[in-house]
This record gives C-alpha cells, sequence and structure tokens, in this order.
C-alpha cells in the first residue's frame, strides 16, 4: 500500500483537536512537573507491603499474572481486587473459569480471615461491596469482541477501573498454539485499556511442558514474548514444595513494568490455609476494613 497516497491520508485530516501529533513544546510543563515535583504515585497498590510504592496497578495499563497450575494465580487475584476495593476503586471479574457464586464465597473468606465466615459478616461483605465489584456470570468461552463490549459497557455503567480477565484461553477458544491469535487477543485488550482508561488483568497459563517444580519467568508464559512484549507489567507466580511450615509455601516476582522506575523483584509468600490469603514473612493476614456507613445503606 502506498501510504503517501492522498486517499490513504484523507482520514487523517480531521479536525485539529482530534490530531495525535503535537509539538514538544506542549509537554514542557508536565515534564518540568517530572523533574520538579516527582511523579504523583497513582494506581491500586498491590496487598504486599514490600512494594506498595515501588509498583502499582495504574488505569490505561494492562498486566498479565502468569504462573502454573495451582500456583495461587486466582488467589492473588482475589487479594488484588479486594485491596482495590478498599482504595475506592470498582472491580469487574470475568472468571470463565469459576463461577460467580465460588468466587465470592472465596473472598467472603479472603476478607474475613475466617474459614467458615458467619452470616453477618457475608451479609455485610455483600451490602460493603454492593456498588463496588461486579461479575460478568457465564463459565466456558466467550469471544473477544463479546469480552470487549462487556468490559466497555461495565466501565460506561458502572465505573469499574479494574477489570480481571480469567483467563486468555478461555476467549474465543484459542488454541494452545495458536500464538497468532493469542497476541491479537492481548494486544486489543491492551488497546481497551488505554481507550476506556481502565486496567486490565489478565491470567496466563505457563507452557504445559513446565513441571511444577521449574522456576518460572516471564518466557514461561505460553506465547512468551508475544505476548508479555505487548502488556505494561508481567507479575508471575510459583509454587515451593518443601514440608517445613516454615518455609515460603510460594513466590511472586514483578518480571516486567514497562513505567515504573524499578528492577525485576521478588519475594516468597506465605499461605494462609485458613482465609487462603497469600502474605510476605513479616505481614499477618489483614481483615477487609468495611466503612460503617456503607454497611447501613
Amino acid at each position: 500500500m502506498d501510504v503517501l497516497n492522498s486517499e490513504v491520508l484523507a482520514p487523517y485530516y480531521q479536525i485539529e483537536e482530534e490530531q495525535c501529533i503535537k509539538p514538544a513544546n506542549e509537554f514542557t510543563q508536565e515534564v518540568l512537573d517530572y523533574y520538579l515535583v516527582g511523579e504523583h504515585v497513582t494506581g491500586v497498590a498491590l496487598p504486599w507491603g514490600n512494594i506498595e510504592d515501588k509498583f502499582r496497578l495504574r488505569n490505561g495499563e494492562c498486566t498479565i499474572v502468569g504462573g502454573i497450575n495451582s500456583s495461587g494465580k486466582s488467589l492473588a487475584c482475589g487479594q488484588i481486587l479486594l485491596n482495590a476495593m478498599e482504595q475506592g476503586v470498582n472491580c469487574l471479574s470475568i472468571s470463565l473459569e469459576m463461577s460467580p457464586k465460588s468466587q465470592l464465597a472465596r473472598m467472603w473468606r479472603q476478607a474475613s480471615l475466617l474459614l467458615k465466615p458467619t452470616i453477618d459478616f457475608g451479609l455485610g461483605f455483600n451490602a460493603w461491596a454492593r456498588n463496588k465489584l461486579y461479575f460478568f456470570d457465564k463459565q466456558g468461552s466467550v469471544n473477544l469482541d463479546m469480552l470487549l463490549a462487556v468490559i466497555s459497557y461495565s466501565r460506561d455503567m458502572y465505573g469499574t477501573q479494574l477489570i480481571l480477565v480469567d483467563s486468555l484461553m478461555t476467549i474465543g477458544g484459542i488454541a494452545n498454539d495458536d500464538y497468532t491469535a493469542q497476541k491479537n487477543v492481548v494486544c486489543r485488550l491492551a488497546d481497551a485499556c488505554r481507550d476506556l482508561d481502565c486496567h486490565i488483568i489478565l491470567v496466563c497459563h505457563a507452557r504445559k511442558s513446565m513441571s511444577i517444580r521449574d522456576k518460572i519467568d516471564r518466557f514461561s508464559i505460553r506465547g512468551a514474548g508475544e505476548l508479555t512484549d505487548r502488556v505494561d507489567n508481567v507479575i508471575l507466580l510459583g509454587r515451593y514444595y518443601n514440608d517445613d511450615p516454615s518455609e515460603a509455601d510460594a513466590y511472586m516476582a514483578i518480571s516486567k513494568a514497562r513505567h515504573w522506575d524499578m528492577a525485576e523483584c521478588e519475594f516468597d509468600l506465605w499461605l494462609n490455609l485458613e482465609s487462603l490469603n497469600l502474605t510476605t514473612e513479616h505481614q499477618l493476614p489483614r481483615k477487609i476494613a468495611m466503612d460503617d456507613e456503607e454497611l447501613d445503606r
């Protein structure tokens, strides 16, 4: 295609406000503020305090959470959603692998720190989460256009800023080895983050050839660089298998943080079997703080 052809370029001759090409001096004040004031830390803080101000989930960005089966991906994502709601962020969970009932039952457990939450707690939690937490009630598979429509509708109607999509392989019946289709999905989800000013967490599985004891890195994700290169952040979870209860059960690695001034970091996690919360070594599971005013509504 001749890109200099006037017919090709014609659609780009729009009114000035719609043009995206701007002179450098228009960004002078933003850059001055960056160096003189420092960039304001925005976004959803993760529930693990050792990285609270070093890395956040910001609107306009897309994050892959990856790992082998049973590595703690869904548990960690549940904690992230709970933490986001505490910070006043509305959330949408699109889990095509787990029903809303099962997700909510686990969140009650994580929020209450109890193996079997009380009825009063559960009712109070649902009242608190009434205008904060939303579920897409469909399991199995959904095509990409439908998924994007659901995300856009939820953003417009309910103000959801943090969207969990679990998982990549449940979108549109993508084959395990169809990396072109997987790349297209990730690219369009990343575009949606920017267009809708939201953050999407996309759960991805590790390659089937990996052993449960293999150390995971960003190249362990199915599709590897085809996928991780196209998102802003990559969070990985892996399991340790040992018989000593004092030793860590899992580890988390921030293996990519495109817009953050930080090196790759990794830290150990301990699983609290009663509450299903993952915590760092000196961090106790924390009960979710629910505003009494919210409960009375």
